[in-house]
């Protein structure tokens, strides 16, 4: 329900914020990121993601699920057992905020946190649901762009799950 939200929710504001861009003039933005996953044969071509954003101002960016952990349980008294959750977001979750660095480049700081729900162990028989086991990727830049030009901004090769991304920025102005 949450991707569904925010994907409505996203669709609604950039035509809002063009309208905006095309009435106040230069500083706004059009960020792209293509992240491609190398081990998923689907998605070769890569996600798209886009935000739109005034220069200086963080834009965010998130699509995926929130999943409950149980974090602890009591029982009051002789009544029935109480358990307390807390909710992990699990998906894509971008930030970002770019600035007008000089040259005919941009700087661009970015936040992305790639997250998905790993398999857990199938033999285990506990009396309670296992905490899921989520996979994480996270990156943090601090990079310049020169404006229109696709830029490679990370390229991982995790030897731990064995995944292969890439992440592309493209950043042009809005006018």
């Amino acid at each position: 329900m949450r991707s569904s939200v925010w994907l409505v929710a996203t669709a609604l504001l950039i035509p809002q914020l063009a309208v905006h861009a095309q009435e106040k003039g230069p500083g706004i933005y059009k960020v792209e990121f293509k992240i491609r996953d190398g081990n998923d044969a689907a998605a070769k071509a890569g996600r798209h993601y886009t935000l739109l954003m005034e220069v200086d101002h963080k834009a965010v960016f998130k699509v995926g699920n929130r999943v409950p952990v149980a974090t602890g349980s009591f029982q009051p008294g002789a009544g029935p057992a109480t358990t307390q959750y807390t909710y992990l977001d699990v998906g894509v979750n971008i930030e970002c905020m770019v600035s007008e660095a000089g040259n005919g480049r941009l700087a661009m700081h970015g936040s992305l946190d790639l997250s998905t729900m790993m398999q857990n162990d199938a033999g285990s028989r506990a009396a309670s649901p296992p905490n899921p086991t989520v996979g994480q990727t996270k990156l943090d830049l601090e990079t310049a762009i020169e404006p229109g030009k696709p830029t490679v901004v990370a390229a991982i090769d995790d030897p731990a799950n064995l995944r292969q991304f890439q992440v592309e920025a493209t950043i042009t102005r809005v006018n």
